[in-house]
């Protein structure tokens, strides 16, 4: 249970974080057009984000201040991270910066592109909300029928939870319940 506690809770942070990173991205390219330099843009942006996008903009700074290179602070951004778009827009980054070339323009098509998939993303949930409705009803029928047949003829069901065969039975049903659950989520 910790262990899926962990998981939930780092999934919700990098979710988190790449909502964030969409607007990140147009402030770090409205400060390289008011003349900043992508050092003092992360800085500003750190500043003025939420969490947890203050927090690892501001460990990436603090990285740089100590004296790692850019490209590496970004690069230890991006593992700490672990967020499929973050991985995308540091190479960018760090090519462009390289190569020279309009980073305000460069980041604002990142952070279009990023947004774009999340309204894509959205659309898809929304579309499958149904079959995911349908998937926890038909799941939950062997219970519920279980139930309401116990209500009715307790008679017919009670003795089958006093014998061996009955329990197997129920084992067989929840083990295929739980397979047919991974699969829908599949």
């Amino acid at each position: 249970f910790p262990t899926l506690l962990v998981r939930f809770y780092r999934a919700r942070r990098i979710k988190r974080f790449e909502i964030q990173l969409v607007d990140a991205l147009v402030g770090i390219a409205s400060a390289f057009r008011a003349g900043m330099t992508l050092y003092q843009a992360m800085e500003e942006v750190a500043r003025t984000s939420l969490a947890p996008m203050r927090d690892e903009l501001s460990l990436t700074v603090r990285e740089v201040r100590l004296g790692k290179t850019t490209d590496e602070a970004l690069e230890n951004l991006a593992d700490r991270v672990a967020s499929d778009d973050l991985r995308l827009v540091v190479p960018a980054i760090n090519t462009a910066r390289s190569i020279g070339g309009n980073m305000a323009e460069m980041l604002d098509t990142l952070s279009a592109t990023i947004r774009e998939r999340f309204r894509i993303e959205g659309r898809i949930r929304a579309l499958t909300a149904q079959g995911r409705l349908q998937g926890w009803i038909i799941g939950a029928m062997p219970a519920l029928v279980w139930l309401g047949f116990d209500a009715v003829r307790p008679d017919l069901t009670r003795p089958m939870m006093q014998h061996w065969f009955g329990y197997s039975v129920i084992g067989v049903v929840v083990f295929l319940e739980l397979l047919g659950i991974l699969l829908i989520r599949r």
